[in-house]
């Protein structure tokens, strides 16, 4: 297995373009109470004791053949088909007031970039482009923001009508895929610069797993969108994007531009995030999806086991960050299980002690920033060597190390009862403006806010509070909801290797 180009499963347009928000220092009059409310959801410090077992036994449906999971009885017509079941997803604690606020500023962000003519939104605010991640990140925002009360059941539904009408009829890279990135307002295929691409540039198979994970809870929750979310998913052809038990990418050769080169895509992380939403689709991915495959390694850091993937930059041209969002993602959409729990535990753990030997609050995660080179990777470990900042390139910019708003935020919810994710809350309370959403950030070298705000931190705030809400959402809806079953020669088949094995 080779792969020959670096790993560019959630690369936006915002990479390489030039944020130009201003820092606003604004009034912080819920800044107080924001500490209180990211740490307060949860009973335990331990994650684990409230998820749900991903596995569980369907439960019978409905005459329109669905168990209703979302919130039922709402909207102006409510009692045209009377009351639904609301058994698939029950909340475990209510959120508190201080929630709603962080909720609303986060909302901010989607409702300043959305585009009506395609239902998409903005990677990065003002600049009309994105990629299917931060689609998946803008849909967890709008099934979190109805979940919320922050928009009613007409703005809800013209929403979802929108986007599901732009992902059933968009062009897609070579007739297989959606490509990595779009126009959100004319729904060309485009590249990094937004520039139109006769064709488009390639598919990242990483960037698909996210949409996919949150189109299956809009399935789940609203269920009336079951049908078009199945035919969307079915559009797509699987058969050079998954294979041996990996993932794979599309992505045209920049000199001969008729050549589509097919890439192993992903990394220790990331990887298994991504395999294991395509494994509950019906995938075979026995090799991506595991912590615990062949090209896993551990390295020690103050103390702390650090797991990093084996394939290093310099022999396979992809880089193998370790940073916190994929393991908090993981853990809230897709629940704990014996593999992933020791392994967040850790990720979590590593920054606490930093803090403590060092002074300074820590949690990274790859992020926008303001300045150039305009995206960067800050790492537990990279490439040898830990707490490494670094672009793509591989340059380094240890100067521009910051405190990642979402990293924050995913930690001191999943572990509410620990002092350091108080330190976390306290460490980015103020850093939004409240007309354009939360900050990605704040450099730890004191230089200030990091301004640039996108579609995915505050995606990530959304979703992590409608976590804190309900807890993982796709075990829930694994035990209730219609699974969605694609429409794919490739999925069948592999499902009938599936069978075979266990058998």
């Amino acid at each position: 297995m080779n792969s020959d180009k670096p790993n560019e499963s959630n690369e936006t347009p915002a990479k390489r373009h030039k944020e130009t928000v201003v820092a606003v220092l604004c009034g912080c009059a819920i800044a107080l109470v924001i500490i209180v409310g990211l740490r307060g959801g949860l009973s335990s410090a331990d994650p684990i004791a409230h998820d749900e077992s991903v596995k569980g036994a369907s439960v019978s449906v409905g005459v329109d053949g669905a168990q209703m999971c979302g919130v039922a009885g709402d909207g102006a017509n409510a009692n045209l088909v009377g009351s639904s079941s609301n058994a698939c997803v029950v909340p475990r604690k209510p959120l508190q007031d201080a929630d709603n606020e962080v909720a609303k500023i986060a909302w901010k962000y989607f409702e300043n970039n959305y585009n009506t003519e395609t239902g998409l939104v903005n990677a990065v605010n003002n600049f009309k482009s994105t990629t299917m991640w931060d689609t998946g990140s803008a849909l967890a925002a709008t099934i979190a923001a109805r979940d919320f009360g922050l928009i009613d059941k007409k703005d809800f539904d013209d929403r979802i009508v929108a986007l599901l009408k732009t992902l059933a009829t968009m062009k897609l890279f070579n007739g297989e895929a959606p490509n990595k990135v779009y126009n959100t307002k004319s729904m060309l295929m485009v590249d990094y610069g937004n520039k139109p691409v006769d064709g488009g540039i390639g598919v990242s198979t990483l960037d698909l797993a996210r949409l996919m994970s949150w189109l299956n809870t809009l399935s789940c929750m609203h269920p009336k969108y079951h049908s078009a979310v199945t035919k969307v998913l079915s559009r797509w052809k699987y058969g050079r994007l998954i294979k041996h038990g990996l993932m794979y990418g599309l992505a045209r050769d920049k000199k001969d531009k008729k050549r589509i080169r097919v890439l192993q895509e992903g990394r220790l992380g990331y990887e298994q995030y991504a395999a294991k939403i395509f494994e509950r689709f019906g995938f075979n991915l026995r090799v991506a999806a595991s912590y615990e495959n062949e090209f896993r390694g551990d390295t020690e850091i103050l103390g702390v086991s650090i797991a990093h993937d084996l394939r290093t930059p310099e022999e396979y041209h992809a880089n193998n960050y370790v940073v916190t969002e994929s393991y908090t993602m993981d853990a809230m959409e897709l629940g704990l299980d014996a593999e992933n729990t020791g392994l967040l535990r850790n990720i979590f753990d590593v920054q606490k002690r930093r803090w403590e030997n060092t002074g300074t609050v820590t949690a990274v995660s790859e992020d926008n920033i303001n300045q150039k080179p305009w995206f960067l990777y800050n790492t537990i470990f990279n490439a040898g060597k830990a707490w490494q900042t670094t672009n793509s390139s591989d340059v380094i910019y240890d100067e521009l190390k910051s405190v990642s708003t979402k990293a924050a935020v995913t930690m001191a919810i999943l572990y509410p009862d620990e002092d350091y994710s108080g330190v976390l809350a306290s460490a980015i309370e103020s850093a939004y403006d409240p007309d354009k959403g939360w900050y990605s950030g704040i450099y730890e070298s004191g230089a200030g806010y990091n301004t640039v705000v996108t579609a995915n931190t505050n995606g990530v705030i959304l979703s992590a509070l409608l976590f804190k809400k309900y807890g993982a959402l796709f075990p829930m809806c694994e035990k209730c909801s219609r699974p969605i079953v694609l429409d794919s020669k490739l999925l069948k088949r592999q499902k009938n290797q599936v069978v075979a094995k266990a058998q």
